[in-house]
């Protein structure tokens, strides 16, 4: 289940996916969890995935992505992050490794399991993604096609 929402939040941060409206009765349960947890939000906007609700909202000047599944349990929390917010350990990977490359997205999933960090890195020739999923250290993320097809 945890996999499931860190590929959903790497795929969502990473693509320009579109939603569908929810049903109210899914969204009430995941609605009223959202007020208990973050009840000092603002600007709130929900959307739907196929296996969860959205909920994009403002908090302490930050735009925060936080995932319910059907039944109103927070899943997980996404936020983009600046290079400079990594632990010193990722930033000088970063620059050791990658150096020839530069960030186009960086955020951070939290859950229950801790906090995990993802990065897509460009150059001219090609585009990766990279996470600390599980780990302290870097290593390239791939997500099964098959669970980018059941997003």
């Amino acid at each position: 289940m945890k996999k499931l929402i860190l590929s959903l939040a790497v795929v969502l941060a990473l693509s320009s996916a579109a939603f569908a409206n929810h049903p109210s009765g899914e969204t009430d349960r995941a609605a009223i969890s959202f007020k208990k947890e973050f009840h000092k939000a603002s600007e709130v906007s929900w959307a739907q995935t196929n296996n969860y609700l959205q909920a994009q909202f403002q908090l302490d000047n930050e735009v925060l992505f936080a995932y319910y599944d059907f039944q109103g349990n927070l899943v997980g929390v996404v936020h983009n992050i600046l290079t400079s917010s990594l632990p010193e350990n990722l930033q000088k990977e970063l620059k050791k490794y990658y150096s020839g490359y530069w960030v186009s997205e960086l955020f951070q999933v939290s859950n229950d399991e801790g906090s995990y960090y993802y990065i897509q890195l460009k150059n001219a020739d090609e585009t990766i993604v990279l996470c600390t999923e599980g780990t302290n250290a870097w290593h390239r993320y791939s997500m099964p096609k098959q669970k980018i097809a059941n997003l």
